[in-house]
């Protein structure tokens, strides 16, 4: 299999973007929930940032590179902390990502342990499933193997073009 561990603050969202707080977000949660019912379950601000927030390009260059590499996506973003694995597929069907949903990296309540050693350790646990791997983050993030930090693509704004093509050349076989 292969693994697209993914952050989403600074990645799919630009840090910048902030629109869900111009619009009502109590019609939009209203709206959405008489299309799909599992929407009233969900944060309304959850519902805004993902709807008016996360950047269309980049949701569509992730979307492209799931399809072109067969992969699916395992969150490492800190919106795992709060949100269970169902909430998180429902708020990526907004944008027709929830199929690619696969898991989430546990979140380790300790605060000695860092995103870095939370990833290494789901990929010893998953050594035998994972076949190839990357890690988008905005982080600066350092890992202690050199083949973990190898499969690290650091987006500064968003995930860009630029991202796209260095984590195909990564999953690619």
């Amino acid at each position: 299999m292969k693994i697209i561990f993914l952050d989403i603050d600074g990645v799919l969202q630009p840090e910048y973007s902030q629109q869900r707080f111009s619009h009502n977000l109590e019609q939009l949660k209203h709206d959405m929930a008489l299309t799909n019912i599992s929407f009233s379950q969900l944060d309304k601000y959850d519902l805004g940032a993902v709807y008016y927030d996360w950047d269309p390009e980049t949701v569509n260059l992730l979307r492209l590179l799931c399809e072109q590499e067969s992969a699916r996506i395992v969150i490492s973003s800190s919106w795992r902390e709060t949100r269970t694995q169902e909430c998180m597929v429902a708020l990526f069907n907004i944008h027709g990502l929830g199929e690619y949903v696969y898991d989430m990296v546990p979140f380790a309540r300790e605060r000695s342990i860092n995103r870095e050693t939370e990833i290494a350790e789901y990929l010893v646990s998953y050594s035998e499933l994972i076949r190839k791997y990357v890690i988008i983050d905005d982080l600066a993030l350092n890992f202690d193997r050199c083949d973990i930090q190898r499969c690290f693509v650091r987006c500064s704004q968003s995930f860009s073009e630029e991202n796209f093509n260095k984590a195909k050349m990564l999953l690619s076989d």
